[in-house]
């Protein structure tokens, strides 16, 4: 008995040690960090998370940006990030040209992500030069394929009179949660889009709501439940990213709640990169087992699984260097596709709900943005949308652009600095992990005349004599939709596509009412900005 009780005093001992230590240790580099700046002070293992609790990311870093001006540091996840929220601060950031900028990656690869699949491979989270130079171009030679612009318009009008069917099913008083069948609609479009392959997601979800439906098969409903599954399988991997990215391995694997968080994120990882695999390798067979005399699919998945073999679809090659002309990994098709399924899902769906919620509280905007659909398209509302239609939307544009302004979906842009810099007055040495408060930027009353106010003019035919024209010269650096530099999206192209392409075929026919107009918009702010629920009803259009 007397050594069981030694035992157990000799263990706390020692943890008060180790805990002593740690927390010495901890504080000892705190105060002696290079370049300390204003930020709120941090606690040992946790850093400045527990701060954020009861607020939205976004709306807790545009706190401290008031109270700590517009360059500050917070501690995430072991690591010291310098949050910036003014363009002079972020000028050498978004330099395009690969060889001159020194802020190639935007995150680390921390363990979290390495955990969450994300090590290196894709192009988001790849740090490896080389490995993204080589996934971005087999991408955009991917994008560059025969009428690829011209599929993706096609697709999007035939699924858009495919949820309009279920919709005019449903009747104009049953209450639609918008952000769920938009979701379900950009994630069913990127991913026939980026695979060649059709799902169902949206009629999955109708299948859901609709009751009355009892005429499916079994085989039917099992393919259904299957759309359902993935789509659902998306949506919690997204929810997961900042589990990963906020706690680091230790409270990931200790705490009791985030604990249980984790391992249920890790099992849908499990699932959901089994199922991406699966169609891989489907269409690897499907195209060894075509004959050599017959074409193959015209999609991006075909274009990276033939890439630089001999059944090369691509006739775009873009680079000489031996490194970048090697066929594609699974793993790199992976990833590319998921990279595409989460950057092209939320957010054009996001943005497509804000823009709705934006134009039933501006009923001005929406009377003149009608007017620019009518006259591009005319009056026959079922001419399918033509890509020359959406080169004349220019007030559309502005629209996006405002809405976009006041809810960036992504809030805060991520830059690793590759080689010692000097910003904001301090020299910081390299691998310093920065974060572009895009939110806040956005907003500054030193870039935007009456910032809080919605105004898509300050997008639209700016001329001399106008109060826009000062901040239109300064749009370059204040305005980043689809962030900046060597890393700026990819896919911002298709993205505008998608989301013009369902303006115009919503508000051309229809009235997207809010059933509940004083609510807020109820969104939530974690790895990005994503609208938690928009209740509507829609209406045939009152001509």
């Amino acid at each position: 008995m007397i050594t069981t009780i030694f035992e157990i005093s000799n263990i706390l001992s020692l943890s008060l040690i180790i805990s002593i230590t740690y927390v010495t240790h901890f504080y000892y580099h705190y105060f002696t960090r290079p370049n300390p700046l204003p930020g709120p002070f941090p606690l040992p293992i946790i850093g400045n998370a527990h701060q954020q609790i009861g607020y939205a990311f976004n709306d807790w870093l545009i706190s401290l940006n008031k109270k700590y001006g517009d360059m500050y540091e917070i501690h995430l996840a072991g690591q010291r990030l310098i949050v910036l929220c003014k363009t002079d601060l972020t000028e050498n950031m978004n330099i395009s040209a690969s060889t001159k900028t020194k802020y190639l990656n935007r995150f680390h690869n921390n363990e979290g992500f390495v955990e969450y699949g994300f090590d290196g491979a894709g192009l988001s989270f790849n740090n490896d030069y080389k490995s993204w130079k080589y996934n971005r171009q087999l991408l955009s030679q991917a994008m560059l394929t025969p009428n690829f612009d011209y599929q993706a318009i096609e697709w999007t009008n035939k699924l858009w009179n495919e949820m309009e069917s279920y919709w005019n099913n449903l009747g104009e008083d049953h209450e639609l949660d918008l952000i769920k069948w938009m979701r379900r609609f950009t994630s069913e479009m990127i991913f026939r889009i980026s695979t060649g392959v059709k799902i169902d997601i949206v009629a999955s979800y109708y299948n859901t709501i609709n009751l009355k439906n009892d005429s499916l098969n079994e085989k039917e409903n099992e393919k259904l439940k299957e759309s359902r599954n993935f789509i659902e399988s998306i949506e919690i991997y997204m929810d997961g990213f900042m589990y990963f990215y906020t706690f680091n391995k230790f409270i990931r694997q200790y705490l009791p709640f985030i604990r249980g968080k984790v391992k249920k994120y890790l099992k849908n990882r499990d699932y959901l990169f089994n199922r991406l695999y699966t169609i891989i390798k489907d269409r690897r067979i499907e195209i060894e087992n075509t004959p050599l005399d017959q074409p193959l699919r015209h999609d991006v998945l075909t274009s990276y699984i033939t890439a630089n073999t001999s059944r090369d679809i691509n006739d775009v090659k873009q680079d000489d260097n031996v490194d970048l002309l090697r066929p594609m990994t699974d793993k790199d098709i992976c990833m590319i596709i998921l990279d595409a399924i989460l950057g092209a899902t939320d957010t054009t769906a996001n943005l497509f709900c804000y823009v709705a919620y934006y134009l039933e509280h501006y009923p001005e905007v929406k009377q003149r943005l009608r007017q620019e659909f009518d006259k591009v398209v005319g009056n026959d509302l079922t001419r399918p949308i033509t890509y020359k239609d959406l080169d004349g939307l220019e007030y559309c544009d502005a629209v996006i652009k405002e809405v976009y302004r006041h809810s960036p979906i992504a809030f805060v842009l991520g830059r690793i600095s590759a080689q010692n810099d000097n910003v904001g007055g301090y020299d910081w040495p390299e691998g310093t992990t920065f974060q572009i408060l895009a939110s806040a930027i956005m907003k500054h009353e030193d870039y935007w005349t009456e910032p809080e106010k919605f105004d898509p003019d300050r997008f639209y035919k700016v001329e001399e004599g106008d109060k826009y024209l000062l901040e239109k010269k300064k749009i370059k650096n204040t305005f980043q939709m689809f962030g900046g530099g060597v890393r700026i999206c990819p896919g911002k192209k298709l993205a505008i596509i998608k989301l013009k392409c369902l303006l115009i075929l919503t508000y051309r026919k229809y009235d997207i009412e809010l059933v509940d107009k004083n609510s807020p918009l109820q969104h939530q702010d974690g790895f990005i900005n994503v609208c938690k629920e928009l209740l509507v009803k829609i209406k045939p259009r009152k001509f």
